[in-house]
């Protein structure tokens, strides 16, 4: 038996089981600070936060919002049931909200479904883009986050002296929540670093086709890893803390995603790559607020901006700083144009 499988399942129902106790992912939502005057803000999640990811990076923003003096609500829901994320959407839109927040591409069907319903509520969809004059989308390139992952792991997997759980094998992995269009994205710019450095790389892609089956994510990375990946990057949501946890049973790397996960898996993190949601959503609202998000349009988030990146923060201090100069290098050619990087839409 693989023990670390099942204590992942173990782990993740816990999880869940204290989430949905807890009153901030109730029904009821979580009401910040501010008095009766105060603006509002809703989160729809299209399953559970605690998935130390995506998730967890957007409600970062509804955090700090709370913390502004917003009234906010956040509504969990289960990862599996598209329909209990519509009635959810639908009960935060009659009125009692300033701005109604929902994200991922997994609820793409449920906000075009519900906007046109209710055509005085303003929306806010992150990580996709819906078409209608109440949503303002906001939107990520991914695939230039994904390109700087992409040359970190082909500077690890090439320079074992640099990196000692590395065996110069120039093989590198990225395992992913489904195969659909964002995670593709991420694929592509990924592929795009690797073979920025060296093109000989070869590069393992595997899709779990979920985003919180922590344990398929473990078994996916594991074999990637038996296969001889000297780094895996895990762009799978709460089922890639399984990659992590695999990166650290084989004693090799792995490069997170979304949140900062450097710390999750000490010594085996080589960096984490951003997609700045959280603070997407409050410079969006902020912008709400003063009369300047553009609603039927989509705002984008890349290198130039700095909507994406990759953080060294908290991860041992594994990374040599040559190797950080480095990526820094290839990140500025990308901003100045230089290097195209290639997009999985």
């Amino acid at each position: 038996m693989n023990t670390t499988r099942y204590s992942l399942i173990a782990a993740a129902a816990v999880l869940a089981l204290t989430l949905s106790a807890c009153g901030s992912s109730d029904a009821g939502g979580d009401a910040g600070s501010g008095g009766d005057d105060s603006r509002s803000v809703a989160n729809v999640v299209p399953g559970a936060l605690g998935d130390q990811s995506f998730y967890d990076d957007a409600e970062s923003g509804i955090a700090d919002l709370k913390s502004e003096g917003y009234t906010t609500t956040t509504l969990q829901g289960d990862a599996n049931n598209p329909a209990q994320w519509k009635a959810n959407l639908q009960s935060v839109s009659t009125g009692q909200n300033d701005v109604v927040v929902i994200g991922s591409s997994t609820a793409s069907d449920t906000i075009t479904e519900v906007a046109p319903k209710f055509p005085d509520q303003h929306y806010i969809f992150y990580d996709g883009v819906i078409d209608a004059p109440n949503v303002a989308s906001l939107t990520y390139k991914q695939n230039e986050g994904s390109f700087l992952a992409g040359v970190l792991a082909a500077l690890a997997t090439t320079q074992p002296a640099d990196f000692p759980l590395a065996e110069g094998s120039k093989k590198v992995g990225l395992v992913g929540g489904m195969d659909i269009p964002v995670i593709n994205d991420f694929a592509a710019g990924f592929r795009a670093g690797v073979e920025a450095v060296d093109p000989s790389i070869q590069v393992l892609v595997s899709y779990v086709g979920s985003f919180s089956d922590s344990a398929k994510g473990y078994d996916q990375a594991a074999a990637m890893f038996d296969q001889g990946a000297d780094v895996v990057y895990q762009v799978a949501g709460g089922a890639g803390v399984g990659v992590l946890q695999a990166a650290a049973d084989a004693d090799k790397y792995a490069i997170g995603v979304d949140s900062n996960q450097n710390a999750l898996q000490k010594g085996h993190i080589l960096a984490s790559m951003l997609k700045h949601v959280g603070a997407s959503i409050v410079q969006a609202v902020q912008d709400d607020e003063s009369g300047d998000l553009a609603y039927g349009e989509t705002t984008s988030f890349g290198l130039a901006n700095d909507g994406v990146g990759l953080t060294f923060d908290d991860n041992d201090g594994i990374v040599p700083q040559t190797v950080i100069d480095a990526v820094e290098g290839y990140k500025q050619k990308v901003v100045d144009g230089e290097i195209d990087v290639p997009s999985g839409f």
